[in-house]
C-alpha cells in the first residue's frame, strides 16, 4: 500500500524499572511518541542503529512485511546523562491508536570503569 499512510499513528512509549532488593522497581525515565518522531530525532542513535544491522530505513512501514533488528547497541552519547550504573529493564510498547501492538522488554546494565 504505497499511498496509506496509516503508520503514523504508530506510537512508542518505553518505561525504565531499576534492578533494586531483588526486583525491577519503576525508575523515573519515561518517555513516549510516535515512532515517525523518535526515528526523526535519532533517540539513543536508533535511526542509525535500526540501518545498521536490520531492515528498516524509516518512518514507512508496509503491510505483509517482516521487519528486523540485531545487534542493536545505543549510541551513548544521545542518552541522558547521569543514569546511575545498575540493571534495568525497559519495557517498549507498540500501539497503533490505542490498540497495543505488541509490548517487549529489554534488559540493560550500566556500567563506568573504576577509579582508582
Amino acid at each position: 500500500m504505497e499511498g496509506d499512510e496509516s503508520y503514523i499513528f504508530i506510537a512508542v512509549v518505553v518505561q525504565a524499572y531499576r534492578f533494586a532488593s531483588n526486583e525491577y522497581r519503576e525508575f523515573p525515565l519515561r518517555f513516549g511518541d510516535t515512532i515517525c518522531r523518535v526515528l526523526d530525532a535519532d533517540l539513543a542513535g536508533g535511526k542509525k542503529m535500526l540501518a545498521k544491522c536490520g531492515n528498516m530505513s524509516g518512518c514507512t512501514f508496509f503491510k505483509d512485511k517482516t521487519y528486523h533488528v540485531c545487534n542493536a547497541v545505543p549510541d551513548e552519547s544521545k542518552l541522558p546523562p547521569h543514569i546511575p550504573s545498575g540493571r534495568y529493564m525497559l519495557e517498549i510498547e507498540i500501539s497503533y491508536r490505542s490498540i497495543q501492538l505488541f509490548l517487549a522488554k529489554a534488559y540493560v546494565a550500566i556500567t563506568r570503569p573504576e577509579v582508582k
